[in-house]
């Protein structure tokens, strides 16, 4: 089975998932800045919750996937509250791609005041990355 994981980060939370995910995997988290080369079976897609929507570069590649390169798409997302993982599945159903039932929202975002008081790597804790190893397991089993 061929998998990708892709991520669009700001921070560094959604980042860190990704490697969390992609470590389970047996893969490299890249950006989505990063084409996907050849078709996959499963791509892990994962971006955070700015002002209650998805980043505009991330809302642009959702919307320019191919259904011919991609199989089907397991969703993630980081925020402080809301989930982005859904804001992603419905991009990717309207593209005809099909989306595992299984989506990772973590609830992530240290704040001082509104301003986030980090930036880059963060370390998940161990039921963040219990978490990330369900949610692999259950998309590539």
């Amino acid at each position: 089975m061929k998998i990708a994981v892709r991520y669009q980060s700001r921070g560094g939370n959604t980042k860190s998932v990704a490697e969390a995910i992609a470590s389970k995997a047996g893969v490299k988290a890249e950006p989505i800045t990063v084409p996907l080369n050849e078709p996959v079976d499963v791509l892990f897609i994962g971006g955070g919750v700015y002002a209650h929507g998805l980043d505009d570069s991330l809302k642009s590649y959702l919307e320019n996937l191919d259904a011919a390169t991609v199989k089907a798409v397991a969703a993630f997302s980081t925020a402080g509250a809301m989930d982005g993982a859904k804001k992603i599945v419905s991009i990717i159903k309207e593209k005809g791609i099909p989306v595992h039932a299984e989506t990772l929202p973590m609830k992530l975002g240290v704040r001082n005041h509104g301003v986030f008081v980090h930036k880059g790597f963060i370390n998940l804790t161990d039921k963040q990355l219990s978490a990330v190893n369900d949610f692999v397991k259950k998309v590539i089993r």
